[in-house]
């Protein structure tokens, strides 16, 4: 059973002068063992993501990002190190508990949109919203809503294979939001889409950052994304080399080519 009041205790709205961050990862490390072989995938890696932010992590294959993002999304529990959202050491929470933060606090975007084939796009976003115990009439209202909101409109009950690949990730986008979270992971979501329907999702993110007030998260290789940031922080062997807004960055360096 889920005790409501304890985590109406721990995740309460934060004060005016609270701290600004939504996510803090303090000296995060992550070792994965395969008989003698250890592998050491996060060497200490510590971030403030603050409130309302657009943050990017980026690096080379290995470097370590896509475990720093499971990681502070609560998909996975680092070998050493804390991470807190909204003040709360998410290592303290059961099984349970954390089901709960990833549905109501956090809305993931992934790179192949992860849409059950045989639903339409308002089922598709609504399912999360009835895991939540919200009721159904409340449920298709908001989720005609956020379908609008990412300019899909007229295919509220289209299936997935009727849909583009830009406009499958509008559908994951509006997934993402069914239950209002503070905060949106979204892992490579122009990967599989070309340049012009990338820059498309870009914009909408940046968007629904500024219009939701919402935390955006990405972990990308696509430099439109990286630029459209507010800040960007590049990852090389398991550690954050450096954090910047994309002013401070010379994306013509080697180190950001995107392939």
């Amino acid at each position: 059973m889920i005790d409501k009041a304890r985590l109406a205790a721990l995740f309460r709205a934060p004060a005016a002068d609270s701290c600004p961050c939504v996510i803090r990862a303090v000296d995060v490390k992550k070792v994965y063992r395969m008989g003698g072989t250890e592998t050491h995938a996060l060497r200490g890696a510590s971030l403030d993501v603050h409130r309302g932010e657009y943050l990017s992590l980026m690096g080379p294959s290995g470097s370590g990002k896509t475990t720093l993002f499971n990681a502070i999304g609560g998909l996975s529990k680092p070998t050493s190190g804390k991470v807190y959202i909204d003040q709360v050491d998410v290592a303290q929470l059961d099984q349970v508990e954390l089901a709960w933060l990833r549905c109501r606090k956090i809305g993931y975007i992934f790179q192949s949109y992860h849409l059950i084939r045989v639903m339409t796009c308002l089922e598709n976003v609504t399912l999360s919203m009835s895991f939540a115990g919200m009721e159904s009439d409340e449920a298709r209202e908001k989720g005609i809503f956020l379908l609008k909101l990412v300019g899909l409109g007229e295919r509220v009950l289209h299936k997935p294979g009727e849909l583009s690949g830009g406009q499958q990730q509008r559908v994951a986008i509006a997934r993402a939001l069914a239950n209002s979270p503070d905060i949106v992971l979204a892992d490579e979501p122009t990967a599989n889409l070309d340049s012009v329907t990338g820059a498309e999702i870009i914009e909408l993110l940046a968007r629904l950052r500024d219009e939701l007030g919402v935390t955006i998260i990405t972990a990308t290789h696509d430099l439109k994304m990286l630029k459209r940031s507010d800040r960007v922080c590049w990852m090389d062997d398991g550690r954050i080399e450096k954090i910047a807004p994309p002013s401070e960055i010379n994306f013509q360096t080697d180190e950001f080519d995107e392939h």
